[in-house]
């Protein structure tokens, strides 16, 4: 069969097309693609161009169809981007919400932090999340609301955990004055309950489980303490179990002798001193025992000093307790005692208890002789650079008590030590004397009658030379020394009482006219003319000790006077000195003062004793 060829006319009006289209596909715009794409692809394919052929290799059995992209109206909207970015949203997390919760409270407002955990999605809230919240009620001192949050979490379904427990109680501890506070000594009561119940539930399901703990309860002990509730203190110890994890550990049982060396912050019925120091001779036997059964039971210096403490309100087989465990546990021996290294490290604490035991129990003696092993104690176990100045202070306490003379001199020793100490050794100006340093020595003088060693303590305390007040070398500029911040001290009216009967214990009349010339010199007048009608228990203090002074000076004015046979320039200006001080004393006399309470006021009312 033969072809039909077309004939020449339609060849060029085939051919015009051709071109027509190809011209079109070229220059023309977006609007008009789509009409040269359709005449593109109605020509034969040996005149469709290369560039409008599409590609037909075939895909292989691997890879998987590319979908054509999607053309949206909007060059702006994409939604496979809009579709990743709602998979990868993060949730609340518990814990970005706590700290959320805690830069709130930072900033004191605690309110918003509230209404932003209530309001917060379940997901995100937690026990540990409303701990977070109640702890910073707590240290706000808004107990109240710290145990409506607490209830608040437990009608949301959050189940309270030990550490909930434990803030609760912590929180509670921290309140000063019960008095205002009565009603959460109830919900203290309350949340002891709810422990209860919960270590029962927690032992019934999981015999091993890490919430069974006693540490909770150290704190609930210290409450019962600053109350005064010592038999319901002993009721939840005996309410403990003797082994595992619920027995009583160092905690509870530092906190048990805690409350018996403390004194109740209420008002109430009190147990007499040495029956606390009786009960806190029956715990420690008790913990002696528990010691043996529980090996994971450490017993650390906290504990020991905390029942040396208790032990130091009795008498003296409690005494002997007290001292037999500082033997043991700290090395320090009385004279002709067996000697003991010790397995606790001295501590600042610990070694201010035992001083005060010494001089509780009338061992004055003894207080130096540990002081002297301080010394010699090397630094690892509580050696010299531990001492300061509260220890010297119960040092010379001791030296003042006895019974023995003469020991003016050697506090004036231990002051020039402790000022030496302050440079060569390590413990800088914890061991500086302070005021109540001074007057133990200036005690010590007055009661020897050693007018030289109160003048050199004086100066230590002052930087004045008291050299430029002396009889004939009267300076009309005393001297006094340059010395750091903090060292020269202006001395307080108990100062100058003591500096002045010490004086007059001398009954000399030059060392008399000396320290008039010192009192002269630091305007005591402005001192008695101060009105002491404050009823502040310093300001009250202090007008004891002026009116001590005023009477002091009167004396000391009358002792002078009757050696001098003409009058004087300083004698004037004494005896004016001596009128303000008899007004002073007409003055206090006509006010009302009860800075010394009464002995029916000193009588303590005595409660059951515990059994």
């Amino acid at each position: 069969m033969l072809r039909r060829f077309p004939s020449n006319a339609q060849l060029n009006r085939l051919h015009f097309s051709c071109c027509c289209a190809l011209r079109n596909y070229a220059t023309s715009s977006t609007t008009t693609s789509r009409v040269a794409s359709d005449a593109v692809d109605n020509l034969p394919r040996y005149l469709t161009p290369k560039s409008a052929i599409p590609n037909r290799t075939p895909q292989k059995q691997d890879e998987e169809p590319v979908s054509p992209k999607k053309v949206f109206r909007s060059r702006h909207l994409d939604a496979s981007k809009e579709q990743a970015s709602k998979s990868t949203i993060r949730l609340l997390e518990p814990h970005v919400l706590s700290a959320r919760l805690k830069k709130l409270c930072d900033a004191n407002k605690i309110d918003e932090a509230v209404s932003m955990l209530k309001n917060s999605p379940r997901d995100a809230q937690n026990t540990p999340v409303w701990n977070t919240l109640i702890w910073e009620s707590m240290k706000a001192k808004r107990f109240n609301l710290a145990y409506q949050l607490y209830t608040d979490m437990k009608r949301r379904g959050f189940s309270p955990t030990a550490r909930t427990f434990q803030t609760m109680f912590t929180g509670l501890s921290k309140i000063e004055d019960w008095s205002t506070h009565t009603k959460q000594l109830k919900n203290a009561h309350s949340i002891y309950d709810a422990f209860q119940r919960y270590m029962k539930s927690v032992r019934q399901h999981d015999p091993e489980s890490a919430e069974l703990t006693s540490n909770p309860l150290a704190n609930y002990v210290k409450i019962l303490g600053y109350n005064g509730l010592y038999q319901e203190i002993f009721d939840v110890y005996y309410a403990l179990p003797s082994e595992g994890p619920l027995s009583p550990n160092e905690f509870v049982y530092t906190a048990m002798f805690e409350a018996l060396a403390s004194t109740p912050s209420v008002e109430g019925l009190t147990v007499p001193h040495y029956q606390h120091a009786a009960n806190a001779k029956l715990l420690w036997t008790l913990m002696q025992k528990a010691l043996r059964k529980i090996p994971a039971f450490t017993v650390d210096t906290h504990l020991v000093t905390s029942a040396i403490a208790a032990l130091s309100r009795g008498h003296t087989p409690e005494f002997e307790l007290a001292f037999t465990i500082v033997r043991d546990y700290y090395g320090l021996c009385a004279p002709g005692d067996p000697p003991s290294k010790g397995s606790l490290p001295l501590s600042q604490q610990s070694l201010d208890v035992i001083l005060k035991l010494c001089n509780i129990s009338k061992k004055y003696a003894l207080c130096g002789d540990f002081l002297q092993q301080v010394k010699r104690r090397p630094d690892d176990r509580g050696g010299v650079n531990l001492l300061d100045h509260g220890h010297l202070n119960e040092v010379l306490k001791a030296r003042i008590a006895a019974p023995d003379k003469g020991t003016a001199y050697a506090c004036l020793e231990t002051l020039e030590w402790m000022l030496r100490q302050e440079i060569v050794g390590r413990n800088g100006s914890k061991i500086r004397p302070n005021t109540v340093t001074y007057n133990l020595v200036l005690t010590a003088c007055w009661r020897d009658g050693d007018w030289r060693s109160a003048a050199r303590v004086f100066d230590l305390m002052t930087g004045y030379h008291s050299h430029d007040f002396m009889d004939g070398a009267v300076s009309p500029q005393p001297r006094r020394d340059a010395r750091s911040v903090g060292r020269n001290l202006d001395p307080p009216p108990e100062t100058l009482s003591s500096l002045l009967r010490t004086a007059l214990t001398s009954r000399d009349r030059a060392n008399v006219r000396q320290c008039l010339r010192i009192l002269d010199y630091l305007q005591v007048d402005q001192l008695l003319a101060m009105d002491n009608g404050d009823p502040n228990r310093g300001a009250r203090a202090k007008a004891y000790f002026i009116k001590k002074l005023a009477s002091a000076i009167v004396e000391a004015v009358q002792f002078v006077q009757g050696a001098s046979s003409k009058p004087s320039r300083e004698m004037g200006r004494w005896k004016r000195l001596a009128d303000l001080a008899v007004l002073n004393e007409q003055r206090t006399s006509a006010q009302r003062s009860d800075f010394i309470p009464s002995a029916a006021a000193k009588r303590p009312r005595e409660g059951k004793a515990i059994v």
